[in-house]
């Protein structure tokens, strides 16, 4: 039984590798990119953060 379990993972990872040698299954999708600077700023402001240009003049990250 462990021995067809084996079989088909095997045959899943090359199915993926093959697959991403292609390049186009594995993209990210458009609405993951974050948009314009523009659209970055606006966003933050309305959660009640800094606006990019403060936040990319400071000097060290938030922890």
């Amino acid at each position: 039984m462990a021995r067809k379990k084996d079989k088909y993972l095997a045959a899943a990872i090359l199915a993926v590798m093959l697959e991403e040698a292609s390049g186009e299954s594995l993209a990210p999708s458009e609405g993951r990119e974050g948009g314009d600077a523009w659209s970055r700023d606006h966003r933050r402001s309305l959660i009640g953060r800094r606006n990019l240009f403060r936040a990319r003049t400071r000097r060290s990250t938030t922890r």
